[in-house]
């Protein structure tokens, strides 16, 4: 159950605090991106479609839409110049911390014992306290296909951790989905 919750708040990963998203983007650099005109967004993969829930692939592909939109491109639903394609991936991860606290007992002075301002008998006894946390790290992944090449000639990924809240998705999806988009060779035109 814990598994089914974690696969359905996925997409809260980067979406619910873009400051903590890492964004990482590459492309052909031999593209001349202003060439093309016309754009269309495929489907989420099934496999995908159920780690993600129905508004949240909404939210993600609805924000794409204002993306190319915004860079001048015109939606089609066939033939269109290039393709955008999102995906996701989870991994969970496990994190262990470990906190040591040392006691001094005993002894005339500071420290007890013999050393540094003791001088009787003493002991130091220590305790350590370990904390695990799980966590799963979403890696949202934006790729742009050449239609005619069937080539991949952008892709944008933003890594982060899933949050648990959900929060301001309609906010924040949009947000997160625009730093992604943040380094695409064409600009979003200014208004």
């Amino acid at each position: 159950m814990k598994k089914l919750i974690i696969l359905f708040s996925a997409i809260i990963l980067v979406f619910s605090s873009c400051e903590s998203m890492k964004v990482v983007s590459d492309y052909d650099k031999n593209v001349n991106f202003s060439k093309y005109k016309t754009y269309n967004v495929l489907q989420w993969d099934k496999e995908e479609s159920a780690r993600i829930n129905e508004f949240d692939q909404k939210r993600i592909i609805n924000a794409l839409h204002e993306q190319m939109q915004a860079r001048g491109y015109k939606r089609v639903d066939s033939g269109s110049d290039i393709s955008v394609n999102p995906f996701l991936i989870l991994d969970a991860k496990e994190q262990t911390t470990a906190y040591t606290n040392h006691y001094n007992m005993g002894g005339y002075g500071y420290y007890g014992g013999f050393g540094y301002y003791g001088f009787g008998p003493g002991y130091t006894m220590g305790t350590t306290t370990f904390h695990t946390e799980q966590y799963t790290v979403g890696t949202l992944i934006i790729d742009v296909l050449d239609n005619k090449t069937k080539r991949l000639i952008w892709q944008g990924i933003g890594k982060g951790t899933i949050k648990e809240s959900r929060q301001d998705r309609d906010k924040n999806i949009p947000k997160a989905i625009a730093k992604i988009m943040e380094p695409y060779p064409i600009e979003p035109v200014k208004k």
